[in-house]
């Protein structure tokens, strides 16, 4: 009957046993900056090792890689209408590949083109 005497105590040990591992494996909530950019920070409270804020960068764009306007301007960084201002010139709508250019290493692009009269 003396095992009767200790119960208390063990379950003092098991509350702070489970507070202890929810603080830890609750890990860092994550939040997000004006850039885009994600970050993590501790818990209120947390008492531990982390107290910086980790940064992680943006995930990375997959683009096609198909020899379209669409997927150039993505693997550019840029819009289909700012790439075919750059590729085409100014009045450009459209654009279409026409061949491979051997010597420079690149496509060369057929241009459709709004014609002002």
């Amino acid at each position: 009957m003396m095992h009767r005497q200790y119960h208390a105590l063990y379950f003092i040990l098991g509350v702070l046993i489970a507070f202890i591992l929810v603080t830890t494996l609750s890990g860092c909530e994550q939040g997000k900056t004006t850039a885009g950019i994600t970050e993590e920070r501790c818990p209120v409270g947390w008492v531990g090792a982390c107290n910086d804020v980790i940064v992680y960068p943006p995930p990375p764009q997959y683009c096609c890689m198909a020899l379209t306007p669409e997927c150039e301007a993505c693997q550019d960084g840029c819009t289909v209408d700012i790439w075919l201002e750059k590729t085409c010139g100014p009045l450009a709508i459209d654009a279409e590949y026409a061949y491979w250019d051997e010597i420079n290493n690149e496509p060369v692009w057929m241009c459709q083109s709004l014609i002002i009269n």
